[in-house]
């Protein structure tokens, strides 16, 4: 597996494992906790309503909509941003497409359909993955970005 390919797989397991512990609270005991806590040193920087965590990296642009959820897990190195923001349809996959090469960013994958895309970048500080599709339970689209420092899988 590739370096950037590990860099992100990682985190984005993390960030899976903390958006099902709501689901997993209501049942029974947390299994998932311990593990979170291992990956993340106990960790979690969520962002003010509507705004990014204070530590989020101001050379990754993110597309200007609602922000609708936004954490940081760990510190140093060993943090990992999960970002999701309201945007006005797929075609704005284009646009953050075209501010992250903007801002320095190599794209190393992407990918687009009618039903979303997916683009992996990333510069010498951090590996950028965005996924954009539509949330049919809400009605509008959205862009899902995980950030990750150089060496956060390490």
């Amino acid at each position: 597996m590739s370096t950037m390919r590990r860099r992100i797989a990682i985190p984005l397991a993390i960030v899976l494992a903390v958006s099902t512990v709501p689901v997993l609270t209501g049942c029974f005991g947390n299994p998932i906790q311990g593990a979170i806590n291992a990956a993340t040193g106990g960790k979690v920087n969520l962002g003010g309503s509507g705004s990014l965590p204070a530590d989020f990296p101001k050379s990754v642009p993110v597309y200007s909509g609602k922000i609708i959820s936004a954490l940081g897990l760990g510190s140093g190195k060993k943090e990992i941003w999960n970002v999701t923001v309201e945007i006005p349809g797929s075609a704005a996959g284009n646009s953050i497409k075209s501010d992250l090469t903007g801002a320095g960013y190599t794209v190393q994958e992407s990918g687009t359909s009618d039903a979303g895309g997916t683009l992996v970048a990333d510069n010498k500080t951090y590996g950028v993955l965005v996924v954009t599709s539509k949330d049919t339970s809400k009605g509008y689209w959205i862009a899902n970005y995980t950030v990750t420092a150089d060496g956060a899988s390490n």
